[in-house]
């Protein structure tokens, strides 16, 4: 089961950042707060990236259990330079959605 980082483990992360900004690279905290965040996309096989996504929103499921970062591809134009990204897309989807019921039951048994 393929599991994502949790709420702590990216807080802690951000911690260590602005600290690296604020004390190694001697920039005001306000500097971090403005730096971007995207989503870089790689492939497992050889760690080399596909795709850079900025996001366009951060949400939170109904229930509280799942933040996620939404990053929006332009799968028409993929699927037009390349039809078979469509099965890929939705091979995707389909994973996306056993991975979010896997995290609920992860949840529900803590």
């Amino acid at each position: 089961m393929e599991i994502t980082l949790t709420t702590g483990q990216i807080a802690n992360c951000w911690n260590d950042f602005e600290k690296i900004t604020t004390t190694n690279l001697k920039k005001n905290s306000r500097d971090f707060y403005n730096i971007p965040v995207s989503v870089v996309v790689k492939r497992r096989s050889n760690n080399q990236p596909v795709d850079h996504l900025s996001i366009d929103n951060i949400a939170m499921s109904k229930d509280g259990r799942e933040i996620w970062f939404e990053c929006f591809v332009n799968d028409e134009q993929m699927i037009e330079k390349e039809p078979k990204v469509k099965e890929h897309l939705d091979t995707s989807e389909d994973k996306y959605i056993n991975l979010s019921k896997k995290l609920t039951t992860k949840i529900d048994k803590s």
